[in-house]
């Protein structure tokens, strides 16, 4: 850029973290043309700059940080939380009923009627599907509650669907899913309402998992893509639920799916299951079920054959797994990757990975296989008298558990997902989990095992450039410096100074992809 050309904005703060360096700096960014066209340190002279169009925003110490990325989104179980009648504000499943009905009389026949955010909570009892029945004889009827736990559904909706109320996690829901995909308008219209509930997280970048091949939504994203409607870079997932690995739609995919806001990734895989019930593979025995290594047992010859076929078509392929048995497993079959197939630049990951071996972290950076890990999940524990890890590990092994510490000690390249919308992402509340080691009601006060947190730096290094690196787009993109994508994020304080029971407090209140606004409330 010539030094005469006005600039379009100009950020300046005491608090820039540029993720290039675990140092802040203080002083200006310059963007023009959707590019970091300079860094200058807060003596310099910016009157060069600045033109009778330059937006100029001095933020004091609002922390400034590379854009979000979300190494684990889920749109089409999003999508599904918050389709057909909102529920929220029933007390009971008499109330729910009437606004059921009233709203099937805008249905044509044979339409499934939907809802979504009623809560056993607020009900006191789990709903009956006679009522259903009663009232919706023919006419099939899926309302899931606010914790995705339970479907309230009629006997038309359990046979159109093949899931059952209480085993209603979104693999079993992939018919309902696909069909809720098929109003391409309605899917387009969720797409960007959630692209800008992400810019409102200071989000730019999501690897989002869709099942299997997913037609409709793929045709939606590209038609955003096509219209410029595109408010975040979104790297795409296939994850095989109804049928195996779809190679050849792999390969379309990939052919199409090719740009700097729109890529095809590869694959996701679900592995074990999951550790709190009993359902994650384990080493030794759980300590509350001593016979019990796990009660839902993996086929790993089969998910060997699947990952080595796709490592040899070249395809990237992050695999799922909570157990250290699980992860075990993994982890030699990536290792098997790179001895049966012909070198590459890989990008294979481990997501979840709630209780590796500590035995096994320094394999994973040897293999240089990323971890995608859930910074916000000690949240899902209410407290730490409520916390399941002692309880299902025993006292030896609870220090396995979230050891983030040891994986950043062996090198291994750590990226954040929230599995959305297990969790909405949350650069605050991943920080108040993660590193600061609390629980949702903020107990204990010194934090739960926080020897093995991750530091703040850290996390947000995940958050960012470790992502690029991961997505194979760090020459573009993950940190701040010149000629890189002005993909940033501003909070409205400095997260690296404020204490820990101010973290959760703090907001995005401006959020940039190449240079363009996607929120802003300054």
């Amino acid at each position: 850029m010539n030094i005469h050309q006005a600039a379009d904005i100009i950020l300046r703060s005491e608090s820039i973290f540029t993720a290039d360096s675990e140092t802040l700096f203080s002083g200006y960014i310059v963007i023009a043309d959707g590019i970091i066209a300079a860094l200058l340190p807060a003596a310099d002279d910016i009157t060069p700059w600045r033109g009778p169009q330059t937006r100029y925003h001095d933020l004091g110490d609002k922390l400034i940080c590379p854009g979000i990325c979300d190494n684990h989104t889920f749109f089409t179980g999003y999508m599904s939380m918050h389709r057909g009648v909102d529920l929220r504000a029933t007390d009971n499943s008499a109330a729910a009923l009437l606004l059921l009905k009233a709203a099937e009389q805008s249905l044509p026949a044979g339409k499934s009627l939907y809802a979504w955010g009623w809560s056993t909570a607020r009900w006191g009892q789990l709903p009956a599907s006679a009522a259903l029945d009663a009232a919706f004889p023919h006419r099939p009827v899926v309302a899931i509650n606010s914790d995705k736990s339970y479907c309230w559904m009629n006997q038309a909706a359990m046979a159109r669907y093949g899931f059952t109320p209480d085993a209603c996690s979104a693999e079993a829901r992939v018919r309902l899913l696909a069909e809720m995909l098929n109003d391409a308008t309605q899917v387009k219209a969720e797409l960007r309402a959630f692209m800008a509930m992400l810019a409102t997280r200071g989000v730019t970048a999501i690897k989002d998992v869709c099942f299997d091949d997913a037609p409709a939504l793929l045709d939606a994203w590209a038609e955003l893509e096509a219209n410029d409607e595109l408010a975040l870079r979104v790297s795409l997932v296939s994850e095989p639920v109804a049928a195996p690995l779809n190679f050849p739609f792999a390969r379309q995919a990939r052919d199409r799916f090719h740009s700097d806001r729109l890529r095809f990734h590869g694959f996701k895989l679900m592995v074990d299951g999951v550790i709190a019930d009993h359902t994650g593979d384990m080493l030794e025995p759980y300590a509350d079920r001593p016979q019990t290594h796990t009660l839902k047992p993996v086929d790993y010859a089969a998910l060997r054959q699947q990952v080595l076929e796709a490592d040899r078509l070249g395809f990237d392929c992050c695999l799922n797994a909570e157990g250290d048995a699980a992860i075990r497993r993994c982890i030699d079959i990536f290792a098997e990757c790179q001895h049966a197939n012909p070198p590459r630049v890989r990008h294979h990951a481990l997501s979840d990975m709630e209780c590796p071996h500590p035995d096994d972290i320094p394999h994973l950076a040897a293999l240089e296989i990323s971890a995608e890990v859930y910074a916000q999940i000690l949240l899902l524990n209410q407290s730490a008298s409520d916390a399941y890890m002692r309880e299902r590990g025993g006292e030896a092994r609870e220090g396995q558990f979230f050891d983030y510490a040891a994986l950043f000690k062996a090198g291994v390249l750590v990226t954040i997902g929230t599995d959305l919308p297990l969790f909405i992402t949350s650069v605050p509340d991943a920080m108040y989990a993660a590193c600061c080691r609390r629980f949702a009601d903020g107990t204990p006060p010194q934090g739960w095992q926080r020897e093995r947190s991750m530091t703040r730096t850290q996390l947000l290094k995940a958050w960012t450039i470790n992502a690029a690196i991961q997505h194979g787009t760090a020459e573009q993109t993950g940190s701040l410096r010149v000629g890189k994508r002005a993909d940033i994020a501003v909070f409205d304080r400095n997260l690296l100074a404020c204490a820990d029971d101010d973290v959760r407090q703090a907001r995005v209140v401006l959020t940039l992809i190449d240079g363009r606004a996607t929120h802003d409330v300054l």
